[in-house]
């Protein structure tokens, strides 16, 4: 586990694991957080009753998925409590997420439990799902984004770029890219992808 602390009381030493199989509830509640970002009242039941919503979450360890969990190291009872994780996941064309740009494109997701947020948890856990993406040999990530979303100012300052034409592009949201290739480096193949 790679472990980030701080010594400021108001802040909570945070760890962050990756994302396995057996976090599928908490992968359906980051969902849940996520598309209720700006107060919405979205449940479990709903999200897990839309496919579109569902495919974030469900099944999570098939090929190609790639995703890191923050958890408070200081719980109760010493426990480590899962309070956000950022995934990403390849989508094939016939199934597109929100942020769907290309095949062999994944798309990231990013979600924080709301009493942890605006505390860089986000950020970090950002950065270092791109990391291990580009050290992965992923080439380029999509997402998207509400444009009244405070997290949009995060992915710009991050490097992601506005594609217009995107399939899921408009007056509310934007489908952003980000490339990981590197000046002077190549790219492996990508891992299968559903069809």
């Amino acid at each position: 586990m790679t472990t980030e602390s701080t010594t400021q009381a108001d802040k909570p030493r945070i760890g962050v694991r990756e994302l396995t199989p057996t976090d599928g509830d908490f992968l359906v509640d980051m969902v849940v957080e996520a598309v209720n970002w700006s107060g919405e009242h979205h449940t479990r039941r709903g999200v897990l009753g839309s496919p579109r919503l569902a495919r974030y979450a469900v099944g999570w360890g098939r090929p190609g998925d790639l995703g890191l969990v923050a958890v408070d190291l200081e719980g109760p009872r010493g426990l480590q409590v899962p309070v956000g994780a950022a995934w990403l996941r390849y989508f094939p064309s016939k199934e597109p997420g929100y942020g769907f740009v290309a095949p062999g494109i994944p798309e990231v997701s990013l979600a924080i439990v709301p009493g942890y947020r605006r505390r860089g948890i986000g950020r970090a856990l950002l950065i270092n799902l791109l990391a291990r993406a580009r050290a992965q040999g992923t080439g380029h990530v999509s997402l998207s984004v509400a444009r009244a979303n405070p997290a949009l100012a995060l992915y710009v300052a991050l490097g992601f770029q506005p594609v217009p034409d995107a399939p899921g592009a408009s007056a509310e949201s934007v489908t952003l890219v980000l490339d990981l290739i590197l000046p002077g480096s190549t790219r492996p193949e990508p891992p299968d992808q559903p069809a």
